[in-house]
């Protein structure tokens, strides 16, 4: 289970309302959206690019990435890219329909998290019909939350 953001204490699940609440504050974060059982793992050094809070240290079935336990997007390594996805699709039960994407190369900059330079936002080439976010000089792609189940599903 994460930790709250805000005070650093245990997140215990709500599972009636789909809510992460915090033991101690009493703080409410969305559940992840995100495929199967990622573990976490204490913060990293690295910043969330859209949140600016430590991301959390994951892995989803032994494979690495790091985690924003706010809005839920994930870095992942492009060495590792692969192999997060092939982990979510084994997770992933159902089929999903590819929906229309809501963004268009272009459309919004965010900067690395690991050099600060502006990533390169461009249509992901695999199935799922998004967008995601690359720094090339990093090695490292950013997703938002929900796009790793959309590339699961489709």
């Amino acid at each position: 289970m994460p930790n709250c953001v805000n005070c650093g204490a245990p997140m215990k699940a709500d599972t009636a309302s789909g809510t992460l609440v915090c033991t101690h504050c009493g703080s409410i974060e969305p559940q992840p959206a995100n495929i199967g059982h990622i573990e976490i793992g204490g913060t990293s050094e690295t910043a969330c690019p859209l949140c600016a809070v430590a991301l959390a240290r994951g892995r989803l079935d032994g494979r690495p990435l790091l985690l924003c336990q706010r809005c839920q997007g994930m870095l992942i390594a492009m060495a590792d890219f692969v192999s997060v996805i092939e982990a979510a699709r084994a997770r992933e039960d159902q089929r999903g329909v590819v929906l229309p994407r809501q963004q268009q190369p272009g459309d919004r900059e965010i900067r690395c998290p690991t050099c600060a330079r502006p990533m390169l936002n461009h249509a992901y080439g695999g199935p799922g019909n998004l967008m995601i976010d690359s720094c090339e000089d990093c090695q490292v792609n950013w997703l938002d939350s929900g796009e790793l189940r959309r590339i699961a599903r489709a």
